[in-house]
């Protein structure tokens, strides 16, 4: 289901996203992108905001589960697409 979807849901139907697995998110997603960075050359922080223009949503210190697994997928891609 989207976010949106999950939205709609009540409060107890939605999943709980920890503290620690957001932690977890975006640790992946700062991995994902420093290792894009030696396969791009662009810097850490144009990659990022490329991502949030693609993906879309905040700052990834803000960023739901769902935004943050959106960007370590499409940082995948385009990583795929460079080899």
């Amino acid at each position: 289901d989207s976010e949106a979807d999950l939205l709609e849901l009540p409060a107890e139907r939605r999943p709980v996203v920890s503290h620690k697995e957001l932690l977890e998110l975006r640790k992946s997603l700062n991995t994902m992108v420093g290792a894009y960075v030696h396969q791009s050359g662009k810097p850490h922080g144009v990659i990022h905001t490329e991502l949030r223009r693609v993906c879309g949503g905040p700052p990834s210190a803000e960023a739901t589960a769902g935004q943050l697994k959106e960007r370590i997928k499409k940082v995948q891609e385009w990583a795929t697409r460079m080899r």
